[in-house]
């Protein structure tokens, strides 16, 4: 995955290297700890080793920007963004024109691209200023976010967070409420045996069992989506690829398939994408699913956005986000799925608190009532226990029929259970014919006209039921079996 504080990566190298041009002081008196190293600190995730050392650097050099830069990113490490940007605007006044990108970077995570945009042009008109000094102009990378998130703010969806929260990144999934009618969403280990995955990643299965899709990382380390579908014998074919240009070249991971088996959502790091991984969507033409697009707010942002899931039957859509940056926890947003996308006016005072989900609370219509929402959760586990399957019945067209209320003829229906009761017998006589053959093995030779006499009988019950399961089809599809 890639990170949202990957931006600042060139900013910081290009501070680093332009004030040893201007001769800044490298080590902090009285400790010793050169600024280098307190950088390496902050990168090692060592923040409060980082932020002793600062002080005591600024104690020493109080005239010296870096410190109050390397003080920013510290911040900006701790989730504190508040204290970076005084620490930011400090070392600006000081003479570090990098710190102006730095404040754009984190006025562009809170979506005020106005201030964003004010910080990237005193940066170039600085730049532009001072030719003579050769300065490199690190402000392109910036600019083109800050493009896309303006952009994005254009058209914010006026969705209905009705409730979120907090869980283990290694047991998300747990969070996720869906019917069977959706699907599943499940770990890479339920994938069949030899079959390669890549962590992280989730396994969507639909709801007949007959198709798996998920991410696995290629020879270049991108992670693109591959899919199985599950043969009529029951046995699974050989992995496919689910469009390599999906990632447009980057990371393409976390799928669902909507039930129409044309809608695929799933989650990207590509250029198109807000910062980090951001959940895009794409419609199979019948042949090939076509160039994904990006959802846009407030389902992405700056940070990583993954994995969503919307249950038609119930109307309840999921997704997750590190935009809280709760480290090894994640938050679900739970929402409203609605049938046509309805955007927050332009010129909506609530644009971005709705665009940043600040406050699920700014997404709530007046005198809002959930309940009936969580009490149809409340009851899909034990609709679940209802909805078992009671068998496995494939039929040609690859579909795999588990209860008999999914057949359409109720002729169908009354052949199955007389297939069932059948089958059930059959493999009855075949455990009695193992054991018996068992017994002869081990010398008891007075079995040796039974054995012969019970294989006849499996080899005629094996051939009724290829019979009764022709009848099922038949009855089933009104058409011809072979």
């Amino acid at each position: 995955m890639k990170s949202y504080t990957k931006y600042l990566t060139s900013i910081i190298l290009a501070t680093i290297i332009s004030m040893s041009v201007e001769s800044a002081p490298k080590k902090s008196e009285p400790t010793g700890i050169s600024i280098s190293e307190i950088e390496l600190m902050i990168r090692q995730g060592l923040l409060e080793e980082a932020a002793n050392a600062l002080d005591s650097a600024s104690k020493a050099q109080p005239k010296n920007a870096q410190i109050d830069f390397l003080k920013g990113k510290c911040y900006v490490a701790q989730n504190n963004d508040s204290s970076a940007i005084a620490a930011f605007y400090l070392a600006n006044q000081k003479g570090m024109n990098d710190a102006l990108l730095a404040l754009a970077e984190i006025a562009t995570r809170e979506y005020r691209v106005d201030d964003a945009q004010k910080h990237i042009d005193d940066y170039k008109a600085y730049i532009t200023k001072n030719k003579r000094k050769k300065l490199t102009d690190n402000s392109a990378e910036m600019s083109s976010q800050l493009t896309r998130t303006r952009s994005m703010l254009e058209r914010v969806e006026q969705i209905v967070v009705f409730d979120s929260i907090n869980i283990d990144k290694e047991v998300f999934l747990d969070a996720y409420k869906l019917s069977a009618e959706s699907g599943t969403l499940n770990y890479p280990e339920i994938l069949p045996e030899g079959i390669e995955y890549s962590n992280p990643t989730v396994v969507y299965c639909t709801e007949d069992g007959r198709e798996m899709i998920w991410g696995a990382q290629n020879n270049e380390n991108i992670f693109t989506l591959r899919a199985i579908n599950r043969l009529v014998d029951n046995s699974w074919e050989s992995p496919l690829n689910v469009g390599d240009h999906l990632g447009e070249g980057y990371d393409a991971n976390y799928p669902f398939l909507m039930p129409d088996g044309v809608t695929l959502y799933f989650a990207s790091d590509n250029e198109q994408s807000l910062g980090g991984l951001d959940i895009f969507v794409s419609r199979n033409n019948g042949t090939e699913f076509l160039q994904a697009q990006n959802i846009g707010m407030p389902y992405n942002s700056p940070y990583d956005d993954y994995m969503l899931a919307i249950d038609e039957s119930t109307g309840v859509g999921f997704w997750a986000s590190d935009r809280n940056r709760l480290g090894d926890k994640v938050t679900i947003y739970y929402f409203l799925s609605s049938q046509s996308r309805v955007n927050v006016s332009f010129d909506d005072p609530t644009l971005a608190q709705r665009a940043s989900l600040r406050s699920i609370r700014d997404t709530w219509p007046e005198n809002a009532d959930f309940s009936k929402v969580y009490k149809t959760l409340e009851n899909l586990k034990e609709k679940e226990k209802i909805r078992v399957r009671l068998f496995e019945f494939s039929m040609p067209d690859g579909k795999v029929l588990t209860r008999y209320s999914q057949f359409t003829s109720p002729r169908a229906a009354e052949l199955m259970e007389h297939y069932i009761s059948l089958k059930k017998s059959t493999e009855e006589a075949k455990a009695q014919l193992s054991q018996m053959r068992i017994s002869y093995s081990q010398g008891n030779s007075s079995v040796g006209d039974d054995i012969l006499s019970l294989e006849k009988d499996v080899e005629k019950a094996e051939q009724q039921l290829k019979r009764v399961a022709n009848d099922i089809i038949r009855a089933e599809t009104g058409g011809n079996v072979k």
